[in-house]
C-alpha cells in the first residue's frame, strides 16, 4: 500500500510523539500481522527493529499497547481485512523450552 517510506526506529518515534504536533500513526493489516507506519508532514516512515527488519505485531492489541506506551494518542487501523485473526491465536512467539 505504502510504496515510498523511510525506515525509523522506536526511539525516534517516541521523540516524535513528544512534540506538540503529533504524527499520524497507521496500523496496516497484513497476512503476517500489523505493521506500523508514521506520517509526519509529507514524510512517511515505517517502524523497524534495531536489527533493521520491519516491526510486525501479530495482534492489534499488542501493537496498540506498544504505541500507547510510546505516547500515541490516536491510531488508525487500515487494511484490517488483510489480517487473519486465526493466524496468531494459540501460537507462541517463542519456541517452548523443555526443562529436564
Amino acid at each position: 500500500m505504502f510504496e515510498k517510506y523511510e525506515p525509523i526506529e522506536q526511539r525516534l518515534v517516541k521523540a516524535m510523539l513528544k512534540n506538540e504536533i503529533k504524527p499520524d500513526i497507521i496500523l496496516l493489516g497484513t497476512s503476517r500481522g500489523f505493521e506500523v507506519f508514521i506520517r509526519h508532514g509529507k514524510k512517511l516512515f515505517r517502524l523497524y527493529t534495531q536489527r533493521k527488519s520491519p516491526r510486525v505485531f501479530r495482534s492489534p492489541n499488542t501493537a496498540i499497547n506498544f504505541l500507547a506506551e510510546l505516547g500515541a494518542e490516536r491510531i488508525v487501523i487500515d487494511c484490517l481485512n488483510n489480517w487473519k485473526p486465526d493466524s496468531y491465536i494459540n501460537q507462541s512467539s517463542r519456541p517452548k523450552r523443555i526443562y529436564k
